[in-house]
């Protein structure tokens, strides 16, 4: 867990932190891939043997700034 997300929780609730990179090739493309996973994440939250809440975080990368393909 990292050390923002276990100091904003106080410390004492379990937390799962999942990260995916997309290289798409439009805009377009992009909103739609985040919108789907948002969306996916939000059914999984809400079923009843998950019960939970989800924090959600989009970040836009430049290609620059994005690690080499295969990392």
């Amino acid at each position: 867990m990292s050390e923002p997300l276990a100091a904003r929780q106080g410390g004492t609730q379990p937390a799962v932190r999942v990260q995916a990179v997309f290289h798409v090739s439009s805009e377009a493309q992009a909103q739609t891939v985040a919108a789907r996973m948002v969306d996916r994440a939000h059914e999984i939250a809400n079923l009843p043997e998950c019960e939970c809440d989800v924090d959600v975080s989009i970040e836009r990368e430049s290609p620059q700034s994005a690690p080499p393909a295969g990392l």
